[in-house]
């Protein structure tokens, strides 16, 4: 079975729309006021919180979603240019892997993730 979509909840659609075309690179497939859609397999559904997402605590909190970045320090040097709020530097892994933590205009914490390098035989 494949990933389908991803849902993140926004206060403001089109400040998130932006953010996710401009700052994280992603192509956009679809658009409504209360909903955008970018690329597919899987797609990722930036969606308005209504009354019901904002009392369950959907709006402002860790996704869990990461985004793939071949080089998490220059991106990071990048996202504070642009004043977009991190959790602090990129952060190796014990796996390998580097994390870098960013919050989207609606408080949401999405990671940029540098896989590690291929292993040498």
């Amino acid at each position: 079975m494949d990933l389908a979509s991803v849902r993140i909840f926004v206060t403001d659609v089109a400040a998130a729309a932006n953010f996710y075309a401009e700052v994280v690179g992603l192509d956009q497939v679809w658009s409504s006021p209360e909903a955008v859609v970018f690329g597919s397999k899987p797609m990722i559904v930036i969606e308005a919180a209504d009354a019901e997402a904002h009392a369950e605590g959907l709006v402002a909190r860790f996704t869990g979603v990461s985004f793939a970045t071949d080089d998490a320090a220059a991106l990071y040097r990048e996202l504070t240019r642009a004043g977009v709020p991190t959790h602090g530097s990129p952060e190796r892994q014990t796996w390998g892997g580097i994390l870098l933590h960013a919050k989207d205009p609606s408080g949401n914490t999405i990671t940029f993730l540098q896989s590690p390098a291929p292993e040498k035989s």
